[in-house]
């Protein structure tokens, strides 16, 4: 059963002009279209908690890439009993800029206070 179908209760309230208001500029602020999701957020946690971590964006890409890498490895390695030096090079180097870039996120995630 979805999320949507198990939510059988209806609450409902009403709202000055400006509350109104306040209520549209602080979804526009996060980004978040759904109304009646913006306000199950604020109702159950008490607050919107919006991440902007490029990073994160910057990880999945990279670890992708090392995926892709690695399978390419593996294919030439079954194939011909052989890989390059510069590719498990190239994989080192990636993985250690891969962890760099999750300890920065981490590092942000510790500075978020409640």
């Amino acid at each position: 059963m979805t999320e949507k179908k198990k939510r059988t209760i209806h609450y409902s309230f009403k709202a000055t002009p400006e509350e109104d208001a306040i209520i549209q500029k602080k979804m526009k602020t996060f980004g978040i279209t759904n109304q009646s999701a913006f306000i199950r957020a604020m109702a159950l946690n008490g607050y919107v908690l919006k991440l902007d971590l490029p990073e994160l964006h910057d990880a999945v890409r990279l670890m992708g890439s090392l995926s892709n890498n690695v399978n390419q490895i593996a294919r030439r390695l079954n194939a011909h009993g052989s890989i390059f030096e510069t590719e498990i090079d190239d994989i080192t180097d990636r993985q250690k800029e891969l962890r760099t870039i999750l300890s920065s996120i981490l590092h942000r995630l510790d500075q978020i206070q409640h």
